[in-house]
């Protein structure tokens, strides 16, 4: 169900919004090229667990076997790291850079504070925990783009002052 929810965010709303902001301002391409790597790293991860299970499920248990079936599954284990750093990069250009990016240019002090959770969600990651603060952050995001977007129609629909 996450994973479901985290791809129509990615592919609906993240990366058409990263494109549009990168057409506006030439700074975004960063965080739309993260986009890409988040992909990227999801279809490399998705093809080495399929694989590795279909090379689990047909492996035999002779000690010959088993011996190609460890090496062929830490291939398979590397390939799907490799996949998971791409889309921790990716991650990071994305919502990191982007998060700071947005705050330079409209001064909204909810995308500084969201970039900070999402910097501290990856240490605690690193030190084995995770998830809270990038949700936070994830919301947080969210209300500043509302708060953007509505200042910006506002401004657009507000006639000049003569």
């Amino acid at each position: 169900m996450a994973v479901g929810i985290v791809l129509f965010a990615i592919f609906a709303m993240i990366r058409p919004g990263m494109r549009r902001l990168s057409e506006v301002d030439s700074r975004f391409r960063i965080s739309y090229t993260g986009t890409t790597l988040i992909l990227v790293g999801l279809v490399i991860m998705v093809l080495g667990l399929i694989v590795l299970a279909a090379g689990s499920a047909t492996a035999g248990f002779s000690p010959e076997a088993t011996g190609g079936a460890v090496i062929g599954g830490l291939t398979l284990f590397g390939v799907f790291l490799i996949g998971t750093i791409i889309a921790w990069i990716g991650n990071i250009l994305t919502f990191v850079v982007g998060a700071f990016l947005l705050y330079s240019k409209y001064q909204d002090s909810l995308y500084m504070a969201a970039g900070i959770l999402f910097i501290i969600d990856i240490v605690m990651f690193l030190g084995g925990f995770s998830g809270i603060f990038s949700l936070v952050g994830y919301i947080l995001m969210y209300k500043a783009l509302d708060n953007t977007i509505n200042k910006l129609s506002t401004a657009a629909t507000t006639p000049a002052q003569t």
